[in-house]
């Protein structure tokens, strides 16, 4: 193959199925995640599960090198995906429970990847480092809400949402995915209020990563862009 074509193969490969992409999808999830109370309406509902679906798969193919892992990562996240296309067939609690279940263990594991992918590199700070970064934060927002919208079907009064009567699970998981990036940023406006020690104590962990987190970070990338200028 020509030297130049051969480039551009590799290029073009590690753009569509490397971690650049996942980054990408993860910013059109976030984004997709705070649209949907404005655009509520079935086709939105499945671009999202579609974003989702495609964050799974790249996802695993992210998730490690080793072959062992990476069939755990698919196994995991081949359920998730399954149970997130029937909650749109065949809507349940039961089907939401496995949903939230499946859901909450691939994005754990994808989040310590991306962290420690993020704190293992050395050299020099690229945008990639930047970009991956973000996408852990990201995660943690992310992750949490699908935390709280597990509790919140397991546990009795978990948290304290306006209009409780009158919301759907789908809308209770988005009010829960606002609650969580408040709690994340620390912003803490009071709307939603966690009303079980449980809930209180993940609330708690989350403002703590929120606060923690970026003050690492900073820290871990000012020390990396030292040593690269020292070197």
């Amino acid at each position: 193959m020509n030297p130049h074509l051969a480039n551009i193969s590799g290029k073009l490969k590690n753009s569509l199925w490397g971690e650049q992409r996942l980054s990408v999808f993860l910013y059109l999830l976030f984004i997709s995640f705070f649209l949907a109370p404005f655009v509520d309406s079935l086709p939105a509902r499945l671009a999202t599960s579609l974003l989702f679906s495609l964050v799974m798969v790249f996802g695993v193919i992210s998730m490690s090198r080793h072959p062992a892992i990476r069939f755990l990562a698919g196994i995991v996240a081949c359920g998730a995906i399954v149970l997130r296309w029937l909650t749109h067939l065949t809507p349940s609690p039961l089907i939401f429970k496995w949903s939230s279940f499946t859901a909450l263990i691939f994005l754990s594991m994808l989040t310590m990847v991306f962290l420690f992918k993020v704190f293992k590199e050395s050299g020099k700070v690229t945008v990639d480092t930047i970009m991956g970064a973000i996408a852990v934060y990201l995660l943690f927002g992310l992750t949490w809400s699908i935390l709280y919208g597990l509790l919140d079907q397991l546990l009795p009064n978990a948290f304290n949402l306006p209009g409780i009567a009158a919301l759907s699970s789908v809308a209770r998981q988005q009010m829960l995915t606002y609650f969580s990036f408040v709690t994340l940023t620390t912003v803490g406006y009071g709307d939603i209020t966690p009303t079980h020690e449980v809930t209180r104590m993940f609330a708690i962990m989350e403002a703590l990563c929120g606060q923690l987190y970026p003050a690492t970070l900073l820290a871990r990338l000012v020390s990396l862009e030292v040593m690269h200028r020292k070197g």
